[in-house]
This record gives structure tokens, C-alpha cells and sequence, in this order.
């Protein structure tokens, strides 16, 4: 292949995040060229080494030295060598997703909500090396456009393993929390691939009125009372046609009381607890504590044994209830 003198990235285009020389012949003394808003990072075998910023560089081997310790492991010393050079976009870019997305199982029958989902995310590559073994090495991209898509995948993947974390109750109530909460998880995962996630926009969330139903106690009722018919319906016959019913019914039946009940626990109301207050340093505590459980004092009176028989009296008797003697 060709010896090549100069490289450079100059028909990028604003919404380019990177550009893939392959296969070049450099010798030291070449030139790179490196934009504003730009990175350089060399490349080869998978493995990204020395990364130049923005400048006219002429390569050495000491501007490159990460390269040149690899070239000479291989058995490659000379003044040519064979590596790639991967042009990488600096500035803001910005990013669309969407797809759908599950609910955690929720309630009784174990609902699964299908939500639809879209936005935006505005990102920048805040690692370039990294960012290179990331989609050029380990997902092998070859353009532009292989590196947005991988992006997007990476987005919507983290945007549904969240979303399965959350049942519908939560997702209906507080779907901008939730969708908070998704989009700092988004951050996080992002900055291993290289990425910064600037801001990420949900710019629509679209929740089945069926879960909109459901979330709601009368919903819950009615989803039951369907899945019992649809049981008792698909059950065998076998039993004979009038005993095959019954027993679909009393399956049924049963399986509809099992579920009320469990919705009549969740939505009754939590009883508050007994607490006595220590006389001592006035901290609370449940009411079946002898002794407080911050300060270890005595929270009631001990009871008093009586010197003569032994028996023992109330904290506030004067005279022992089994032998009249004075306590």
C-alpha cells in the first residue's frame, strides 16, 4: 500500500462523531492533521495507543511511543509501519432513541405494562481511547453511522433493563421521577464506553389507558375477576361436564378471593405501632421493651421482693399481698 505523508479529517460534517483511516503505511516524520474539535487516536490490532489533540503533528517516536513499544514487541522496527488512525468528533452531538419497554410485574396477576417510549440525548466523547476500543475494537465499527447506531442500542438497552424495575403504580404516579432516575443510570454506564451524557430528554412516555386502569384499585378488581372467568373457561372438562365446571369454578373462585384479599392488604391503611417513652432519657420504644433500648434503663418500675417470704409485689404495694409484712 501506498506510503502516506499526511493525514487528515477535513470533510467532516457537524453531526459526524468519527471517521476510520484504515490499513495506512506511515513512516516517522509523517504529518498529522488534527482539527478544533478534534482527536486522533492511533490504532491497530484492536488496540488503541497514543491520541493527539488538536495541531499539526509530525510523528515520532516519542509522540507516539505507546505505538512504537508495541511495534518493536511485534518484531516491527524501521522507519515504516502499519497501523490505522481514527479521527474523533470533540464537540456536543445529539442523539434520538425510542422503542418499547416493560413494567416490573405488578399486583396480584403479575401485570406487565408494554410502554412506548422517546427522546433525545445530547453527549460528547469525554475518553477518546477508550471510546476507540470500545466501538472500533470490541464492536467493530466501521463508519460514522455504525457508531451512531451502536450509541442508540446503547441507550434503549439501559432505557429497558430500568423501566423492567419499576412496576406500573410507580410508572403511572411518577413517571417523570422514574424517568429521571433512568436517565442518571444512562450517565453512569456511559462513562465507561467513553461518553458524557450531557443532558438525556424523554420527550414522550406513552402508558396503555389498560395499565392506566389497573393502577388504580377498581382496575385491579376487574383485570381479577377477568383472569378468573379465563381460567375457570380454559380448564379441562375431565370429571365429567358438571363436576369439570365446578371445579373450574372453585379454582376460579378461589383464585379471585386470593386476589382481593391481597389488594385489601395493600391498600389498608399501616396501624401504628404502641411505643412507651423511657423515664429515663425519653427516647421511644415499643411497647412490650422492659429496658430502653437507647440508654438500657428500666422503661417500667421493677416489681419489689418481699424480705420475709419471698413473694414478689407491685412496684407501688406497701405491704407484701402474700404475708402483710412492710416492704
Amino acid at each position: 500500500m501506498p506510503l502516506v505523508e499526511k493525514v487528515s479529517w477535513d470533510f467532516k460534517n457537524a453531526d459526524d462523531i468519527a471517521y476510520r483511516y484504515p490499513d495506512l503505511s506511515l513512516k516517522y516524520g509523517s504529518q498529522v492533521i488534527v482539527r478544533e474539535n478534534q482527536w486522533a487516536v492511533f490504532f491497530r490490532d484492536g488496540k488503541a495507543y497514543d491520541a493527539f489533540g488538536p495541531g499539526r503533528h509530525t510523528i515520532t517516536s516519542n509522540n507516539v511511543p505507546l505505538l512504537t513499544d508495541a511495534l518493536k514487541v511485534l518484531g516491527i522496527i524501521g522507519d515504516i509501519f502499519e497501523c490505522e488512525v481514527v479521527f474523533v468528533n470533540n464537540s456536543q452531538l445529539e442523539g434520538k432513541f425510542g422503542g418499547q419497554a416493560y413494567s416490573a410485574p405488578s399486583g396480584p396477576v403479575q401485570y406487565q405494562a408494554e410502554i412506548g417510549y422517546y427522546g433525545t440525548i445530547i453527549y460528547k466523547v469525554d475518553d477518546p481511547k477508550l471510546f476507540v476500543i470500545e466501538f472500533f475494537g470490541n464492536r467493530g465499527a466501521s463508519t460514522s453511522a455504525d457508531v451512531e447506531k451502536y450509541i442508540r442500542g446503547f441507550i434503549n438497552e439501559r432505557v429497558i433493563d430500568d423501566f423492567a424495575n419499576f412496576d406500573i403504580f410507580n410508572l403511572v404516579k411518577n413517571v417523570d421521577e422514574t424517568t429521571d432516575k433512568v436517565a442518571l443510570k444512562i450517565k453512569d454506564e456511559a462513562a465507561r464506553i467513553g461518553l458524557r451524557i450531557i443532558d438525556t430528554v424523554f420527550e414522550g412516555v406513552k402508558i396503555p389507558e389498560e395499565a392506566r386502569r389497573f393502577a388504580s384499585g377498581v382496575g385491579q378488581q376487574a383485570m381479577a375477576m377477568q383472569y378468573m372467568k379465563e381460567t375457570a373457561s380454559e380448564l379441562p372438562p375431565g370429571g365429567g361436564g358438571a363436576a369439570g365446571a365446578g371445579l373450574g369454578a372453585g379454582i376460579g373462585l378461589a383464585m379471585g378471593q386470593t386476589m382481593a384479599e391481597s389488594m385489601k392488604q395493600q391498600q389498608a391503611p399501616a396501624q401504628p405501632q404502641k411505643v412507651v417513652v423511657c423515664p429515663k432519657c425519653g427516647a421511644e420504644n415499643p411497647a412490650d421493651y422492659k429496658f430502653c433500648g437507647n440508654c438500657g434503663s428500666p422503661i417500667r418500675p421493677q416489681d419489689i421482693k418481699c424480705s420475709s417470704c419471698g413473694a414478689m409485689n407491685p412496684p407501688n404495694n406497701k405491704f407484701c399481698s402474700s404475708c402483710g409484712k412492710k416492704l
